[in-house]
Order: C-alpha cells, then structure tokens, then sequence
C-alpha cells in the first residue's frame, strides 16, 4: 500500500524535525514502530485504507486511461477508411494522370505548330525533312517493285513528253532538276509536239506511240539541298492517277485520256509537285501522334466506345486529306502558272475528271480518293483565275512562248494539211 505523495512528505518532514530534537525509543517488536511514532509526536500518517487513498482515475479498471504513443505522422485510424498508401490506389488517379497527360501534350502541340508559306494556313508538324525524304524514297521503291515491268524507258516517247512538262514547271519555280534526264539540249528547248498530236492522250489510255515497257527498274530518287527529281512513267491504262513524293514524280498512262493534252498534264503534275512543295507527306505522318494521343486518353478514361476510330478517321483523315488537296490545287495553279502553262486549263481538267468519274461508275476513283468533289475544286480554281493570270501576265517568258506554241502550231497544222493529215 503506497501513501498520497503529499500525506508521505508530511510526515517525513515532521519524522526529520523529530530526529533532531528528541530520542526515539522503538519497541523490540518491529510492528510497534508506527503506534510508538503516533504516540510520541501525534503525527497522523496512519496508513490509509482503501477507500482513503485518492485514486489516479475516477474510473474504474475497466475504463482506466490509456497511453498513446504519439508518432508522426500519425498510424492511420483502422475504423475509419485513410488515405490510400499507393498512388495508384486512388480513385482519382486516372484522371490526374490525364491531365498531366493533356497537359504534357497540349505544350508539345503548341510548340510544333508552323504555317504553310504558301497559304498561311497553321498545322501540327514534327517531322522533319530527311525522314520526309526517307518515307518517300521507301514508297518510290515500294512503287517500283509493283509495277515492274510496266516501266516505260526514260527515252521513250511518252516519257520525254512527261519529263519535259516537269522541267518547265521545276525549272519556273526553282524547285530542282530532273536526275539523268534523258532529255538532249535540243529537246529540252524544243516545244512538245504531243501538243499537236492528241491522239498520244487518246481514249484507249496507254502510250499512243510504239515502244515497249523497260524490264529495268528505274533507280530511286535521292532528296537534299540540290533537289533531284526521277521522273517514272507506269504503262498501265487501267490506273488513272498521277502522284509526286520529295524527289520523285509518277505519272501512270491512264491519266493521260483525261488530261487531254498538255496543258491538263501540267494542271495534274502541279498539283502532285504542290503536294511535295507543301510537305503534306510529313503533315499526315505528324497527324498520327495526336491521333494516337487522343486515342490513348479516350482508353485511360473509359471514354472510347469507338469515338477514337471515329474521330481519327473524320478529323485526321478526310478532313485534313481534303484541305492538303484544295491546297495543292491553288500551290499547283500558282505553280502551272509560272511555268507559263494556261491557268483556265486547271479547273477544266478537274471538270473532265468528274466526268470520267460518273461515266466509268466508280464510286471513288483513285486519283479522287478522299478527294473534295470536282464541282468545289473546279469552283476554288475559277474564283483564283484573275490571279493566276496575274502572274502570267507579269512573266515576259511566257509572251514569248506564247507566241513560239502559235507559230509552231500554224506550222504543223499546214503541214499536215500539205501531207493530207
């Protein structure tokens, strides 16, 4: 039994004053001390019994107080549901790591976007022009090795006609030369004569004069600084398209009867040229990171339901697909325009090739695949005429063209008529 501290300190200051003053005598029997010290200094330090002795809690054992250990932090409450000890355990992760995620990509976006010199419009693009030179030389090669064996050599008829085009309209606008053109001084000056012949364009397709198709391939083209362009004619009457990657163009004979003449051939191989010009090949490989950034979210989010398909296909694909081609209309008339070509022939060859759309039945003919419709394009090309004429006008080369194609056709045509043609 322990006595209250303050009742012990009483009694052990008056016991020590005793000790001083007066001579304890203690019985022999050791459980006389305590009455012997009562009785001689009348001190009350009886031992207190239970009920005396003032408890550490007015609670009883049952609901005696507890000692805690305090920690920082402090353990998490069992009862009661934490904080979660992993990131990932939250609830609300998805959705910060999406908006880092969107975050993250919208600075990225931002910071890749240009415009295009030619019309100003903005786009996303972080591709840059060697890998652009590289995805064309693998699709040049890919072309090849398709379609060998329908290659046209390089000094047949059909392909000096096709290679002069594209040196008057590389040579106008400084956009590089023709590689191993098989083209003499003399033929590179002289004005094409398939001008005066439309029977080479004529309805069968094909090449209208005799040759035979090259059973070598044609070495693929090679895009730098001093840009070189391989010119490949593909004899096949039943593939109406033309197409142009950086250092290359492909003209393919079943184009041939809906350009008509010359003229429609320049408005075609523009075009395909203003595709290179304004790098649409690496604008629809960068389309293919945002593409794939708005699909992965859509999945983190379980926010798919087949939208990222959907949209990639509306927004990434035949939008940008027809915006690159009206552009490549006007950047090709500006083009053929310079090159002393006559603008009006632009939006007539689109006209034809309308038609040849409804005739042949086709629902989307390859060269029009993700195309505008030819009624829009033929629209857009005639509101841009008097400009195109500007330019036209503003060259002195061009009058003087001019005038060599009509003495020249004055001079075929009588002597066609001296020949009985």
């Amino acid at each position: 039994m322990f006595l209250p501290f303050a009742q012990f300190s009483q009694c052990f200051k008056r016991s020590a004053n005793l000790h001083h003053g007066h001579t304890l005598k203690f019985p022999a029997s050791s459980r006389s001390i305590l009455p012997n010290i009562r009785q001689t200094n009348k001190i009350n330090c009886s031992t207190p019994t239970r009920h005396q002795l003032r408890s550490f809690s007015s609670t009883n054992n049952a609901q005696r107080i507890r000692y805690l250990k305090f920690e920082y932090p402090p353990p998490p409450n069992k009862n009661k549901p934490g904080p979660p000890s992993s990131f990932f355990q939250s609830e609300t992760w998805p959705m910060k790591v999406g908006a880092v995620f969107v975050g993250c990509g919208a600075l990225y976006y931002v910071t890749h976007l240009e415009q295009v010199e030619e019309t100003g419009r903005w786009r996303f693009m972080n591709i840059g022009p060697e890998m652009e030179a590289e995805v064309g030389k693998a699709s040049l090669e890919e072309m090849l090795s398709t379609h060998k064996g329908k290659l046209l050599p390089s000094n047949h008829p059909v392909s000096l006609h096709v290679h002069r085009v594209v040196k008057q309209i590389l040579d106008a606008n400084n956009l590089g030369v023709i590689k191993n053109s098989p083209l003499s001084p003399q033929e590179q000056a002289q004005q094409s004569v398939f001008d005066f012949f439309p029977d080479v364009y004529g309805d069968q397709g094909g090449f209208g004069l005799s040759g035979r198709p090259s059973e070598k391939t044609v070495p693929h083209a090679v895009a730098g600084p001093q840009k070189e362009w391989e010119v490949v004619v593909v004899n096949d009457s039943r593939i109406v398209n033309a197409a142009a990657t950086p250092g290359a163009v492909i003209v393919f004979t079943g184009i041939l009867p809906v350009c008509k003449d010359e003229q429609g051939l320049a408005t075609v191989l523009s075009h395909e040229v203003g595709h290179v010009v304004a790098r649409h090949t690496a604008e629809r490989l960068s389309s293919q990171l945002p593409a794939i950034a708005i699909t992965l979210l859509l999945t983190m989010t379980g926010l798919d339901f087949g939208l990222s398909a959907l949209l990639n296909e509306l927004v990434f694909g035949l939008t940008n697909s027809r915006t690159q081609e009206k552009e490549a209309d006007l950047i090709g008339l500006r083009l053929m325009s310079k090159a002393c070509f006559d603008p009006a022939a632009a939006p007539a060859m689109y006209s034809r090739l309308g038609q040849y759309e409804a005739n042949s039945g086709l629902k989307t003919p390859e060269f029009l695949r993700t195309h505008p419709t030819s009624e829009n394009r033929v629209k857009i090309l005639e509101s841009h005429l008097p400009e195109a004429y500007d330019v036209v006008n503003a060259n002195p080369e061009c009058s003087r063209m001019r005038e060599f194609r009509d003495t020249q056709r004055t001079h075929m045509i009588g002597a066609g008529s001296l020949l009985g043609m």
